[in-house]
């Protein structure tokens, strides 16, 4: 499971997701991992590098969450 969706909730909140369990946790990362370019097999670790990137840019951020709308 993902090691990082604690750390998104903002974004989550924004993109009007509320998994509540463990299913709805892996499709939101999921759904994460395919707007920022990544495989569903790349390491949790890898995947939050990446997102933690997309965090920090204002535009990256809001394709995020637009993406996640979807």
């Amino acid at each position: 499971m993902s090691c990082y969706l604690r750390h998104v909730k903002d974004v989550l909140l924004e993109a009007d997701l509320h998994p509540e369990n463990r299913k709805e946790r892996k499709e939101v990362d999921l759904a994460i991992r395919k707007v920022v370019g990544m495989k569903s097999e790349d390491k949790c670790n890898v995947v939050w590098k990446e997102v933690k990137l997309w965090l920090h840019d204002e535009n990256k951020k809001k394709e995020l969450i637009t993406g996640l709308k979807k």
